[in-house]
């Protein structure tokens, strides 16, 4: 795999988290938003929690991809899964 070829898969796993973070955090924002009183009804603490959950995994993906897209930029970093099998 080449460099433009490693540089591709990695903006493309970068796009990728971009949007699942995008769309748990919407759906995070959704959830709390279906509390308009402050008053939780039943299953709303887990349902904030499960979102919740769900929006930090996402967001913790978007920050590990844009990690690796950075190392790789700036210092050439290859990350392993992406090295060439000898």
């Amino acid at each position: 795999m080449d460099r433009r070829e490693i540089h591709t898969r990695l903006t493309e796993e970068l796009e990728k988290a971009k949007v699942q973070s995008k769309a748990a955090s919407d759906a995070f924002n959704a959830v709390l938003n279906e509390i308009p009183s402050g008053l939780l009804h039943s299953g709303g603490s887990q349902r904030i929690r499960t979102a919740l959950l769900e929006k930090s995994a996402t967001h913790s993906r978007l920050m590990w991809a844009n990690a690796r897209m950075d190392s790789f930029i700036i210092a050439g970093a290859i990350p392993d899964d992406l090295k060439e099998k000898q």
